[in-house]
């Protein structure tokens, strides 16, 4: 049996060669190496998100454990994470998010698709990291990201040096072509400007705003009696002031936190039941459990390469480990979690130890065999 226990098995399920091929001459990247290429550097990258390395050097060491990567010395992989556009790696990524999508339509449709909007920042200190300078004394990059919150996995990511404001690269993330997408973001998205443009290309949307922030021309809105609600005003309003007032009245949600505080987003979603767009904001803090579970298992914090292109090639090979090993773990839960219960931490890890319960495994070999190539759902690349 064809066994699948590795992240670049799994990866060749959605991409196949010939689209590697096509990405490497569409960024004008012509492969010279025979021992080392690109797809190996991809599928490097995949195994070391997945392991405690510190460097190049100590990955070198382990390569003889990795039967799906050549034996070669640290300078060949640094070299190689240097010389490859990182725009190529991430063009894979982009890919693999949009087969992953096609593959996991479900049977039943919901009104709206939430995404979450939000970044994090990873800094270093080390003064060879000057192009991404952050402060006086610390160097940074930021993701950028929109989050799916039904299949808990990014649907696009902009990398940025640390200066790049959430406000700036915003716009960049209220991109989607489905009509029924809710763009759901913290306070760090508010603008006037943001919520007309929103509003004016009929996307929706649920952001939190200041306390601070000006309200006027305030109405309330009616509402069915709730038992135990923890909605505090539920109201229309125009937003900002002076030349930044908005022209449309927007609707206005005060809700209490678990703490008692209380929280007040706008949204353009009218046909939404208060609660239900308290509980949509709420569910934001996927994407928190999302860069914090990536920095801490998959290392993304401990970059291996000092330029900008290496440091960017090791960021997208990470997101790639995070979206095989959330899409298996999606797709083949339902078949065995009567008997096991395993959460996602519990499973990736285990997956990567290669220490999963045997029905768990057999599990994902008869899926491997009934689908064993996914890379047919784009058509031609």
């Amino acid at each position: 049996m064809n066994k699948i226990n590795t992240l670049p098995q799994l990866l060749q399920l959605f991409i196949s060669e010939e689209d590697f091929d096509q990405i490497a001459v569409k960024y004008g990247y012509i492969e010279t190496a025979r021992k080392f290429n690109f797809i190996h550097l991809i599928h490097f990258w995949s195994i070391a998100a997945t392991k405690a390395w510190s460097g190049f050097r100590e990955a070198e060491a382990n390569l003889p454990n990795c039967s799906t990567l050549p034996n070669v010395d640290h300078s060949t992989l640094a070299k190689k994470a240097k010389s490859v556009p990182y725009q190529l790696i991430r063009e894979i990524f982009q890919l693999l998010i949009k087969r992953m999508n096609r593959s996991l339509r479900r049977s039943f449709v919901k009104k709206y698709k939430l995404y979450a909007v939000d970044s994090t920042t990873i800094t270093f200190k080390h003064p060879n990291y000057s192009w991404a300078r952050y402060t006086s004394s610390r160097h940074a990059i930021r993701l950028h990201t929109t989050f799916d919150l039904l299949n808990h996995q990014p649907s696009q990511v902009i990398e940025t040096t640390g200066r790049d404001h959430d406000i700036m690269v915003a716009p960049k993330l209220y991109t989607h072509e489905d009509i029924n997408a809710v763009f759901i973001g913290d306070r760090g998205y508010a603008s006037t400007a943001t919520f007309e443009d929103l509003n004016e290309q009929n996307q929706h949307f649920v952001i939190r705003i200041a306390d601070a922030y000006t309200a006027s021309k305030r109405k309330a809105l009616k509402r069915l009696n709730v038992e135990k609600t923890n909605i505090v005003r539920d109201e229309t309003a125009i937003l900002g002031k002076g030349s930044r007032e908005t022209k449309k009245r927007y609707r206005l949600v005060t809700f209490q936190d678990s703490e008692g505080h209380d929280i007040r987003v706008a949204t353009n979603l009218m046909d939404c039941s208060a609660e239900a767009i308290a509980s949509m904001y709420k569910s934001r803090w996927q994407i928190e459990l999302f860069f914090r579970w990536v920095k801490q298992n998959l290392k993304l914090s401990n970059l291996f390469g000092m330029s900008e292109n290496a440091v960017y090639s090791q960021v997208f090979g990470t997101l790639i480990s995070y979206l095989l090993l959330r899409w298996l773990y999606n797709e083949t839960k339902s078949a065995w979690s009567m008997v096991y219960s395993l959460n996602f931490l519990d499973f990736s890890r285990r997956f990567i130890q290669h220490t999963l319960p045997s029905e768990v495994k057999a599990e994902i070999q008869w899926f491997h065999l009934n689908r064993r190539s996914l890379s047919y759902l784009d058509g031609k690349y």
